[in-house]
């Protein structure tokens, strides 16, 4: 199926690598007609009232080693912590409070939690409510445990579909986190995934293949974030990712992908203010308040030690603002 837009100047349906380069430049009214056919099929498919999501960062402490992450096993600078069950409970029940019906459960790539996991889903689903984790690469065998639990939906970015790149700044295999996606895909989960846009020496040939990596995956959900430089990593020195290459990814996600659940992450809001405001015009449809205790959030140095942290406030101004309406959770 061929996708023609104003003035016949899309053509996403043929997924066409030199289109999608193409598409990925935009500026000025190409990226204008761009992002008003991403918010035309949002609504086309019935997708767009905005998911809210409540996101709880359980734990910090990680196995890997990303060089573009502060939480990095070898940063010997972090202080560590842990959710305790009680304190996570204690946080969804805050969540379904403010009318949120998804618990998000992030962390690093931390073991260790998995048994309290066992815990900690059941009863989040007793409230009614659905489990999105974001835990990092797992044996099949743990996933499976979490979905026989009740976990709903998992997200693992890929980050860049170079295997390469990937292996440069991950110093693990791309191939490995792929068959995780996929073992996440056959016990049933809804999955996410996506990339990051500024990434050292990626290529807009490297954005191209990202796109097209996220559309044979056929995600339920799928996410672009510019890169953040990050104090006490390897990468602390670069740019930041480019704004406009970011959400023409996003557009470009919506046109092909239909009715997936894309998320206008804090990333953008940390590289320009009003960045989830765009997010939102270019396309996405879901926004992450973040729950996590004043106490332990700085310390989940995902982005940088200064990164924007999402209110409920904030998320429901910025809905307004885009002219859309919260998605009704129950």
């Amino acid at each position: 199926m061929v996708i023609s837009l104003k003035h016949q100047r899309f053509n996403i349906g043929k997924l066409d690598k030199s289109e999608i380069i193409r598409l990925l430049q935009a500026q000025g009214e190409l990226q204008q007609d761009l992002f008003r056919e991403a918010r035309a099929v949002r609504e086309e498919y019935g997708v767009d009232e905005v998911t809210l999501r409540g996101v709880i960062e359980i734990s910090n402490f990680c196995q890997k080693n990303c060089d573009y992450c502060a939480m990095r096993a070898s940063n010997p600078n972090l202080e560590r912590y842990r959710l305790s069950i009680e304190e996570i409970l204690s946080i969804v029940d805050q969540i379904k409070a403010a009318n949120i019906g998804i618990a998000f459960l992030q962390s690093g790539q931390d073991p260790r939690e998995d048994e309290m996991l066992e815990q900690i889903i059941p009863e989040i689903k007793k409230k009614g409510m659905e489990v999105l984790l974001c835990l990092g690469e797992k044996p099949q065998e743990t996933y499976a445990n979490f979905a026989r639990l009740g976990a709903d939906s998992y997200i693992l970015k890929f980050e860049t579909s170079s295997p390469d790149l990937y292996k440069h700044i991950a110093h693990t295999p791309l191939e490995k986190r792929l068959e995780c996606v996929k073992s996440l895909q056959n016990l049933g989960y809804r999955v996410g995934t996506g990339n990051i846009v500024g990434l050292p020496n990626q290529t807009l040939e490297h954005l191209a293949d990202d796109i097209l990596l996220a559309l044979s995956i056929k995600p339920d959900f799928v996410s672009s974030s510019p890169f953040i430089p990050n104090q006490e990593t390897p990468l602390e020195s670069l740019a930041y990712g480019n704004l406009n290459l970011t959400l023409n990814t996003l557009a470009i996600y919506r046109i092909a992908l239909k009715n997936c659940l894309i998320p206008s992450v804090s990333a953008l809001e940390k590289t320009y203010k009003g960045g989830q405001l765009m997010g939102l015009n270019a396309g996405a449809n879901v926004l992450t308040i973040n729950f996590t205790p004043d106490t332990f959030r700085n310390k989940y140095a995902i982005y940088s030690k200064q990164r924007f942290v999402v209110s409920l406030e904030h998320a429901l101004r910025t809905i307004e603002q885009a002219g859309l309406k919260v998605k009704s959770p129950f």
